[in-house]
């Protein structure tokens, strides 16, 4: 951009180097690129609407899981305080040396106690990160599949790879709207179908419920790209 740019003023705030990858996309149409920032912008807060409504109904339907799990297994207290250590839990004398997805879970205390707020389940609950929760489903702690599966009634399957995928790839959209990032070159479409498709496996009425909220799709359709990215 030019010095004598009548938006010059924006690049200060924005920095330039930001703005510079919108400037790329509409070839150099300082306009046009300041009408793709304003859009992405737009479309992430309305992607983080549904994101938010699909993250507390994850939780709490893995919560559930997880307690019930927690029980049968005969275990003191509440699984977030991971008694056996099988979360990560640093069950050793001396400093703790907390793993994942423990390490979230210990966070998630620090913050409860930092609002003054009761220390109870529910309480730290609220405050855990969506990365919790695809951790539990992820790759690496299969061994909580078999029970967290029933958080998924109605998934096509009982396959772990059938939620934990489309978890984690809107786990790194969920990140890149909290950095303010880009998001108009990711498959933006095909994330929103995977964020419903993730919520009906939890239940069909919440998928249709987050369908008929969302103002993604309109935005989708209104892209200054000239068509949805796919």
């Amino acid at each position: 951009m030019s010095k004598n740019d009548p938006l010059d003023w924006l690049a200060t705030h924005i920095s330039e180097p930001r703005l510079r990858q919108y400037l790329t996309r509409t070839g150099g149409d300082p306009v046009r690129a300041i009408e793709l920032y304003t859009w992405n912008a737009h479309l992430a807060a309305a992607f983080f609407i549904d994101l938010g409504h699909l993250e507390v109904a994850l939780r709490n339907a893995l919560d559930s899981r997880m307690t019930v799990r927690h029980q049968r297994l005969g275990l003191q207290r509440t699984w977030l305080d991971d008694p056996a250590g099988e979360l990560g839990r640093d069950l050793s004398p001396g400093p703790p040396r907390h793993r994942q997805p423990y390490t979230d879970i210990s966070r998630a205390r620090g913050r409860v106690r930092e609002n003054g707020k009761p220390l109870d389940h529910g309480q730290i609950l609220s405050e855990t990160s969506f990365g919790l929760w695809h951790q539990l489903v992820s790759k690496k702690w299969t061994n909580l599949w078999p029970d967290l599966a029933g958080a998924f009634p109605h998934s096509p399957n009982r396959r772990r790879e059938t939620v934990a995928d489309p978890i984690s790839d809107l786990r790194d959209l969920r990140n890149r709207i909290g950095h303010h990032h880009r998001i108009w070159p990711l498959p933006c479409a095909k994330r929103h179908n995977q964020l419903l498709d993730v919520a009906g496996y939890i239940d069909p009425n919440l998928r249709a419920w987050i369908a008929d909220t969302s103002t993604v799709p309109t935005l989708l359709a209104s892209s200054p790209l000239g068509r949805p990215e796919a």
